[in-house]
This record gives C-alpha cells, structure tokens and sequence, in this order.
C-alpha cells in the first residue's frame, strides 16, 4: 500500500480491476514509481515519511539536510537519531527543525571531519499526516498511466503512429523540465504544488 494511494483505489479506476492484465504486483510498483515521482518533481514528502541522511559536518551549529543525490530534504519534523564521528547525541531536545531542510543545534557544533560524511541524521520529514487531494488524485493518475503504457503498444511519448488510415500525429506534452509526465493536466496540479528549497550560506 502506498502513501497517497492505496491498491484499492487505483483497481477501483476504469479499466484497473482486470487483474489478469494488470497484476496486484504491477499496481503496487506503478502505485511506487508515481509517489517517487511526485516527491521528486515537487520536492518534498507529503506525507511524514523517514528519512536517513549522511554529511560532512559543518563546524558551525546547523546543517542542511541533504540526501545521497544531493537533495535538500526538505520539511523535518522530527529526529530519531543524530551520529557525529560515530558518537551518539544523548539530546536533541530544544534543536530547530526548519522547512528548508535546516537543522540548528541548541548546543554545540557539527564538527568538521577530514574524511567527511561524519554526521548521520535519522527521522521524519513531509508536510501533512495525510496527502492533500490534488496529490493523491496525480498519484492514482499516474499508477494507472504506468500500468496501462506496459500493455500498451504506442508509447506515451509517440508523435506519430501508422494504421489502417495512414499516418496519424499525436499530441502531447512537450519534454520539458515542468512536464514531468505526459498527462498535463497532472503536470499543472504538481506544478502548483512545487516546493523551492532557498539555501543561505
């Protein structure tokens, strides 16, 4: 089950219930890559989910979040387990959790390591307990999408197919970096919801 939409919702979508076709194992991986997608295009969790991250201390008393792709985790709301040189932190009780992937120290540093990658963070981030309904709705659209282009024989980028009536063009979302998908309509409603992470140093 996926966190903004659930097996049951997207079979319960025109032409999803064939599970012959389309297998509980195929909707659960199409249910996976559309929530990717989504966190990764908007740039956020929408719904509280673990994350673990590993830096280079900073020297100073905060970091920013970043995973091993280098993005900017952003939204924390809570930490579980914070390792510096290997050292557990006994507290971090009073520590600012800031949306833009800051966490501040209420004591201390974030030490510098030669070697780096010496600060280990464990705990929560997204925005909401449950995805808002734009969210959700671009989740069930796209596992559908996914599963159904598997079957399909024209891909969801084609231009232009040949049949029985001679060439016929397609239109499309143009490849674009705020056209994640080729459904537009779930392109607009995720770039709506784009989160922009500002880094000061």
């Amino acid at each position: 089950m996926g966190d903004y939409a659930s097996l049951a919702e997207v079979r319960a979508i025109d032409g999803m219930d064939d599970t012959d076709t389309f297998p509980d194992a195929t909707v659960n991986e199409a249910i996976a890559y559309a929530e990717e997608l989504i966190d990764r295009y908007t740039g956020t969790s929408w719904v509280y989910k673990d994350f673990s991250v590993t830096c280079d201390g900073t020297g100073t008393r905060s970091i920013i979040l970043r995973d091993d792709e280098e993005r900017i985790v952003l939204n924390p709301r809570s930490l579980n387990n914070v390792t510096v040189d290997g050292v557990v932190v006994a507290s971090v009780t009073g520590w600012g959790l800031h949306p833009d992937g800051r966490v501040v120290r209420s004591e201390g540093v974030f030490d510098t390591s030669t070697v780096g990658r010496n600060i280990l963070i464990e705990g929560t981030a997204g925005l909401t307990s449950v995805a808002p309904a734009d969210i959700a709705w671009a989740a069930r659209t796209l596992a559908r999408q996914y599963a159904l282009d598997l079957v399909s024989r024209i891909p969801d980028r084609a231009l232009q197919i040949q049949n029985d009536f001679g060439s016929v063009t397609l239109a499309q979302a143009g490849n674009h970096p705020d056209r994640p998908t080729s459904l537009p309509e779930v392109n607009a409603r995720l770039a709506r919801r784009k989160q922009i992470a500002y880094v000061f140093s």
